[in-house]
């Protein structure tokens, strides 16, 4: 039995009837869609992507939680090493080890 009930969001008290083959199917369906999820990053991009050897300026301060201006500091004197593309700013993500190897602080 198949049958159609209409839900009033407005009302709390609204009770709806689902057979159990029907629940099983809604079961199953947002399983499936749960394991998609869990395969997509926050991104949308997928985990079977190529990992980039390097992070962003922004993903290194958080990493290593210092603001922009310690970071700034940082490659000014030369203690860690970064690429600029255009207006990007990247680091080795060796260097977030790095930073915390250096005794010199």
């Amino acid at each position: 039995m198949n049958a159609i009930i209409r839900y009033n969001m407005q009302n709390k008290n609204t009770f709806v009837l689902v057979e159990k083959e029907d629940m099983e199917v809604l079961k199953k369906t947002q399983q499936i869609i749960l394991e998609k999820l869990e395969k997509i990053t926050p991104s949308g991009r997928s985990f079977s992507e190529v990992e980039s050897p390097y992070i962003t300026a922004s993903e290194f301060m958080k990493a290593v939680r210092i603001r922009r201006w310690k970071f700034n500091c940082l490659v000014g004197s030369g203690k860690i090493m970064t690429i600029k593309k255009k207006r990007k700013i990247y680091v080795p993500k060796g260097e977030v080890e790095r930073y915390f190897q250096a005794v010199d602080e």
